[in-house]
């Protein structure tokens, strides 16, 4: 293994942890904000191009953004088991929820509107359906064996992609980049630790930042091949920045 491929990975859970130590300071639900946007799957595609070729790239993306969907399922079948049962079986019942969706975006024609359409329809269908926030919660202290766990995430996701691209192609890449990687390991400890509404809080961000997430993968997808990695890239950037922005300003207008 090169530094350079050493460099790659380490930069994941870089972001990872810078994330975490912002939503130490800010509560459950920008935690879940940052958790929902491209941290990972950002510069792993990134490194994708460089390696593999703006097509191969481009077509990872748009099977990312189709993938939303399962991260869609996996929120609110999370969310609503940890309201009656532990933090296990809200897992479980999380990534089932995902497998179905994922497996069924991996059976379809898909285009970039299909995809676009899928992803948007699953975040809206998670917000009007998962459980309404209600009271008030401590901040989030995020423990050492939690932001572990993170990082050791992020850093086995990156390296199983990379290495995995070239063998099985851009469709399984592209829904592997979907996984929900830190909506696996954030949303358990917030349960055990602050209980249900907390949580809520949390996905409820999650929501907000997969917003983000989307409209990243829309712009890498529609503009990598016709733009080329820079400015695909740096308008992927701000398309994340400004979805998650303007969701979080409707939501709060509807709060008020």
């Amino acid at each position: 293994m090169t530094g350079e491929t050493l460099l790659r990975l380490a930069l994941v859970p870089a972001a990872v942890w810078l994330a975490s130590l912002a939503a130490r300071r800010w509560g459950h639900a920008v935690s879940g904000y940052l958790g929902g946007m491209p941290l990972i799957g950002g510069p792993i595609t990134l490194f994708l191009a460089l390696d593999l070729g703006s097509a191969f790239a481009a077509k990872s993306a748009l099977f990312t953004l189709a993938a939303v969907v399962g991260q869609g399922a996996h929120l609110m079948t999370l969310t609503w088991v940890g309201q009656r049962r532990g933090w296990a079986a809200a897992l479980a019942g999380g990534w089932a929820g995902f497998l179905a969706a994922a497996l069924l975006v991996s059976l379809l024609p898909l285009t970039l509107a299909l995809a676009a359409a899928l992803a948007v329809g699953s975040l809206a269908a998670a917000w009007r359906w998962l459980p309404r926030v209600s009271g008030t919660v401590p901040p989030p202290s995020i423990p050492p064996m939690e932001l572990r766990l993170r990082l050791l995430a992020a850093f086995a996701l990156a390296g199983l992609i990379l290495w995995s691209a070239p063998v099985f192609g851009p469709a399984v890449s592209g829904i592997l980049l979907s996984l929900p990687v830190t909506g696996s390991i954030m949303p358990p400890f917030t349960l055990a630790l602050y209980g249900p509404q907390a949580l809520v809080r949390l996905t409820r961000g999650f929501v907000v930042g997969l917003t983000g997430f989307s409209a990243f993968f829309l712009v890498v997808a529609a503009t990598l091949v016709p733009l080329g990695i820079s400015r695909a890239f740096l308008l992927a950037v701000v398309a994340a920045l400004a979805a998650v922005y303007c969701t979080n300003r409707l939501v709060s207008r509807r709060r008020t």
